[in-house]
């Protein structure tokens, strides 16, 4: 990876944070996603003290201001970029609605990722092999496409949430691919990992997760293979679960639903396709 640019958002813990600290161990220079500028610094900080270099990127994935605020700042810095990981991810205990208007699971989790990827574009296809890792789950097998109730205005809960949008997620990976055959996209499932996703869970549930569940190093592994790794260069639109190639679900194959639901994160993001 040595001489190649990467951006990971949600970069100040978990698998974001070991998926970072690894890239560039292996010589990658790192941009910090991070919507808390201070831990966003001390991720910096500590890949800096490992030998590395690394770039603080305050972005808000829950902001479509803050996305665009942060892209211009990087594109203008890097014409160049060889790996985004769009891996910042939330599961709210409540609906939550943002300043944009969105419930905030499906904002963070899949209109602000498909806002970034579109601005980052022109630096990812002046990159030769550009590969964008989505890190996705097999929760999206639970997740529907209800195009009257996107946003679970009705019925609202936790895990239908996080499901639909990690299946929103699965459906612009392969449109994505389709759309952009110069750049590697790939969607992962990197294993149930003792992450700060759950943060708003009960303390006893949180405790119980990190007792159980593999650390989030192990689970940055099939996202760094995906973002590096030559034995997948030339592989995209696929879904991954954990370093095995996998079947998604039916409906994250559905190509008519994938074309439609681009349209609608176009509309709400305010980005028309160019």
């Amino acid at each position: 990876m040595r001489g190649r640019t990467v951006l990971v958002t949600g970069a100040t813990s978990g698998i974001g944070l070991e998926t970072a600290l690894e890239l560039a161990r292996r010589g990658a220079h790192v941009g910090i996603g991070a919507r808390d500028a201070d831990r966003g610094q001390t991720a910096v900080d500590s890949i800096v003290r490992a030998g590395g270099t690394a770039e603080l990127v305050v972005v808000d994935m829950a902001s479509f201001a803050s996305i665009r605020e942060a892209a211009a700042r990087f594109t203008a810095a890097h014409p160049r970029l060889d790996v985004l990981v769009n891996n910042a991810g939330i599961a709210v205990g409540g609906r939550e609605v943002t300043l944009d208007g969105h419930e905030r699971t499906w904002e963070t989790n899949f209109l602000g990722p498909f806002l970034l990827t579109r601005l980052l574009l022109p630096s990812l296809r002046s990159a030769s092999g550009a590969r964008v890792v989505q890190v996705s789950s097999e929760g999206h097998r639970y997740g529907r496409i209800d195009w009257s109730n996107l946003e679970l205005e009705r019925g609202y809960k936790t895990f239908a949430a996080y499901a639909n949008s990690k299946l929103a997620l699965n459906l612009f990976t392969g449109e994505l691919a389709r759309r952009e055959p110069g750049i590697l996209v790939n969607a992962v499932h990197p294993g149930a990992i003792a992450t700060n996703i759950w943060r708003s869970l009960p303390a006893f549930f949180r405790s119980l997760l990190g007792l159980i569940l593999p650390s989030a190093k192990k689970g940055s592994r099939p996202v760094v293979r995906l973002a590096a790794d030559p034995d997948v260069a030339g592989v995209t639109g696929r879904y991954y679960n954990r370093f095995r190639e996998s079947v998604p679900s039916a409906a994250a194959r559905d190509d008519s639903a994938s074309r439609r639901l681009w349209e609608v994160a176009e509309k709400a993001v305010g980005e028309n396709s160019r």
